[in-house]
């Protein structure tokens, strides 16, 4: 068995690389990873089996250095990171944004809207606790820049509704 394994995240003097290969070998890392300890110019490593990596302590060593080594030395081989990992903080949860509002546009509904009738029933709590001036006035303006935002993606209302005395 060739250890496959992808480099998460590399710092200067510290490296991440986690397992890529089959599941059922992922519990090796351990035995791996005192492997990797003992090469020279490595200072720590150590598994971490619940994401399934190694973490690399390595001061004194450039990680290109260390990589060929592992390659050659322990025969670890290094692949390109997964599609699914690509993604970063903003991309993911832009993503997750998406899928509400999919999910919302099944029962006749969308995001901005729902986000609107969140804003105005947060702004009448507020009212009705007397926080007039400063908490329910935020909500409300953040309501009506939502409906702005809405008009100015999907095009002004008036538009969208031509008089019908024309």
């Amino acid at each position: 068995m060739t250890p496959v394994f992808f480099i998460a995240h590399t710092t200067s003097g510290r490296t991440r690389i986690r397992w890529a290969g089959d599941a059922e070998y992922k519990a090796d890392i351990c035995q791996l990873a005192s492997a990797i300890a003992g090469i020279e110019g490595v200072d720590d490593a150590s598994a971490r089996l619940t994401t399934g990596s190694i973490v690399i302590e390595h001061h004194d060593a450039p990680w290109a250095d260390l990589e060929l080594q592992l390659s050659q030395e322990l025969s670890i081989q290094f692949t390109s990171v997964p599609a699914a990992m690509r993604r970063n903080g903003i991309e993911t949860f832009d993503k997750g944004l998406v899928d509400i509002d999919a999910a919302l546009n099944k029962v006749n509904l969308d995001l901005d809207s729902l986000t609107l009738l969140i804003f105005s029933i947060i702004a009448i709590m507020q009212a009705l606790r007397g926080n007039v001036l400063s908490s329910s006035t935020s909500f409300l303006w953040y309501a009506y820049t939502l409906v702005a935002m809405s008009r100015d993606k999907a095009g002004s209302f008036q538009n969208d509704h031509p008089d019908p005395s024309e």
